[in-house]
């Protein structure tokens, strides 16, 4: 699979720009799988990067189906950037659980109200809540001073007893992390021509990764957000699909042991390091569609 076709087939327009490395992407066997990186800037950018170019039959409406607000409209660049598939590729999904403490009271009453539910009378269930509710009282105040004039109250009342409160802890779910990606490419040019594309490939992905200013006021308070990035992997018949993702950290190193320059002052090794994070929450649903 050569990577000019597949470029063109995403809706590329004729003579819209392109970065990749190494040079020979996608035409020899070992250079098969590589990644794409498509770039959607703020519609209200000002400031244009390279040729500036719009990929007009781009659809970036439907970036994410989990987000809550609108977000501002981006427009699909011409430019897309292609990378060698990384010697790895980690993905990782996170589901967020608590321990939230449940009360004495808490627990007595839904003990009382289980009762009730099993024929329970009522003056044994309102006793049950009053003692529930005076225990818990008596719990509080004695927080309070541990707290506040008597530190170590909490701890002399275990010691006399020798009883320690059940905290009653409860697993509870409370939501869902959204995914991060990261990639790390090691570049090193065999020509002029091969250093020059690298060099534009990191410029691309700092200058994107930053805000501008609005107006022509360097000084000016109102920031314009930062490009979003949309991530393929081609081909893909079976690893996971990334949604729309923001770029929230470049990394540059030049040279291995030291620094190296070629005749043309290019250095003779960049190391790339892209983290991204998508900008939606990924669901049951999403996973479906291949996310």
């Amino acid at each position: 699979m050569a990577l000019l076709p597949t470029i063109k087939k995403r809706g590329q327009q004729s003579g819209g720009s392109f970065l990749s490395y190494p040079q020979e992407l996608g035409t020899l066997d070992r250079h098969n799988h590589y990644v794409m990186f498509f770039i959607n800037q703020q519609a209200n950018s000002q400031v244009k990067f390279a040729d500036g170019a719009y990929d007009s039959n781009a659809d970036t409406s439907n970036e994410a189906t989990t987000l809550t607000i609108k977000r501002a409209p981006t427009k699909r660049l011409a430019q897309a950037i292609a990378l060698y598939m990384p010697a790895q590729l980690q993905m990782s999904h996170s589901a967020n659980y608590g321990e939230p403490e449940i009360g004495s009271a808490v627990a007595r009453v839904l003990s009382a109200a289980n009762d009730f539910n099993s024929g329970m009378k009522l003056d044994d269930l309102a006793m049950s809540i009053v003692n529930s509710a005076g225990d818990q009282l008596q719990d509080m105040a004695t927080k309070t001073l541990d707290a506040t004039i008597a530190p170590g109250a909490i701890a002399a009342r275990d010691i006399m007893t020798g009883k320690v409160r059940n905290n009653r802890t409860e697993m509870a779910f409370e939501g869902v992390g959204r995914r991060s990606f990261s990639f790390t490419f090691r570049m090193l040019p065999k020509s002029s021509k091969e250093a020059d594309s690298i060099e534009k490939i990191v410029t691309a992905f700092r200058y994107h990764a930053m805000p501008e200013i609005q107006g022509s006021d360097a000084t000016g308070r109102t920031m314009i957000a930062p490009s979003t990035f949309d991530i393929e992997y081609k081909p893909n018949v079976h690893l996971h699909k990334i949604s729309t993702s923001v770029l929230e950290g470049v990394e540059i190193q030049y040279g291995g042991e030291r620094v190296q320059f070629f005749n043309d002052d290019h250095p003779v090794e960049t190391q790339l390091t892209l983290n991204f994070k998508e900008l939606e929450i990924i669901t049951k649903e999403r996973i479906a569609e291949g996310f």
